[in-house]
């Protein structure tokens, strides 16, 4: 094989997010990948965030329709078929495997012999109606793909269980832009005080949660946590980034406790995200149900102390007890409340977690981890196909 030959590799997403491009950036900056990204549409409803298109990788986005009905969104984009039916890539990458333009994919790949990548996020099977009638579909793909991508701990042990063999799942951990994050946050940290000052909270330590306010997110039990922290906590603030369908509610719910140290700041891009995180004490992700939890990257970059709960899909791999916050039971508002009091009334412990923290997601979550994963993968299944004997990979 040719010093200079890369393999040619389709990676099929479902939409432009801006958490991707890092990934997509890297792996185009690998000298043994050429890479074409394939998009089935540029962006969901569901989603405000800027849709940012880098010139550091090829993309295309493929002619289809997108069905959206409430959180079910399901991708038609026929384009993909002669894409793989020409066989003009050495090896597919699908992102999940829950509509018909990665079914369609994988079943093609499959037919014209073309090694295939399960890149998935899965933690357990769906429980809605039409994800419990899809479910045998997705354990096929996992059994039947040449590898398989995982973000972590959580989501290798759910392939694991539904039948994929160990030898063939590659962690690439989600990563978010590392650099953006930290270098905007030690500019804004700088002006912390002038910042926490124009907000009228000075002298307040600061509980900050970022995210959609729908119920899976937890946040009711975040403002419950909340109010029995304020009963023997003094001088503490609540901020609530993020908008959804039960803002009004959650409001509601923080009026009832009679708390006046509640802030609803409604859905910030990501410049004004990092001037929040930087003026918070602690980070608080207190979902029922995540299949990672990008947020968390996201605050430990701002070097904050993480209280996450057992559904965040990023917990084990993330989080550790006493090291740089606390992993609690999933809806259980009085542990999450004491979590945050271990943190949040123990200054230097609260200092001492930030830094863990960013000195954790420096080292183990970022570009070079991650592609050095996917491209693992790549050459695992470029090595177990017959198609490629005269191109095997070191």
């Amino acid at each position: 094989m040719s010093e200079n030959f890369k393999f040619k590799v389709a990676l099929i997403h479902n939409i432009v997010s801006p958490y991707r491009i890092p990934v997509f950036e890297g792996l185009s900056n690998h000298p043994l990948i050429d890479l074409t990204v394939f998009y089935c549409a540029k962006t969901h409803k569901i989603r405000k965030w800027e849709i940012v298109e880098s010139d550091k990788y090829r993309y295309r986005f493929l002619s289809g329709i997108t069905i959206e009905f409430f959180d079910f969104i399901y991708h038609i984009n026929c384009d993909i078929i002669p894409i793989i039916l020409k066989k003009k890539f050495d090896i597919v990458i699908i992102g999940g495997g829950s509509d018909f333009t990665t079914q369609i994919a994988f079943l093609l790949s499959k037919l014209v012999g073309t090694p295939i990548v399960l890149w998935s996020e899965g933690i357990e099977d769906p429980k809605g109606r039409i994800g419990k009638m899809a479910s045998p579909i997705f354990h096929y793909i996992i059994n039947h793909s040449n590898a398989i991508i995982v973000p972590g701990t959580i989501s290798k042990e759910y392939n694991i269980r539904v039948g994929a063999t160990k030898n063939k799942i590659f962690i690439a951990p989600n990563i978010v832009n590392n650099d953006y994050f930290i270098t905007q946050s030690a500019y804004f940290t700088q002006e912390k005080e002038r910042i926490k000052k124009e907000m009228k909270i000075e002298g307040k330590k600061v509980i900050i949660f970022v995210g959609r306010l729908v119920r899976m997110k937890g946040v009711d039990h975040l403002i419950r946590a909340f109010d029995n922290l304020t009963k023997s906590t003094e001088n503490i603030a609540l901020f609530i980034v993020g908008e959804g369908p039960i803002r009004s509610e959650l409001q509601i719910l923080s009026k009832t406790s009679k708390n006046q140290n509640v802030y609803f700041v409604g859905w910030m891009d990501i410049n004004e995200i990092v001037k929040y995180y930087s003026i918070a004490d602690i980070f608080v992700l207190p979902t029922l149900n995540d299949v990672w939890g990008l947020v968390v990257n996201e605050a430990m970059c701002c070097g904050l102390p993480i209280i996450t709960t057992m559904a965040a899909g990023c917990s084990v791999d993330m989080v550790f007890n006493g090291e740089n916050g606390y992993i609690v039971k999933t809806g259980d508002s009085n542990e999450l409340a004491d979590a945050i009091k271990k943190v949040i009334e123990n200054p230097t412990e609260c200092d001492r977690m930030g830094k863990r923290s960013l000195d954790i997601i420096k080292t183990k979550f970022n570009q070079e981890i991650c592609v050095n994963g996917f491209v693992s993968a790549i050459k695992y299944s470029i090595n177990s196909s017959a198609a490629y004997e005269n191109k095997k990979l070191v």
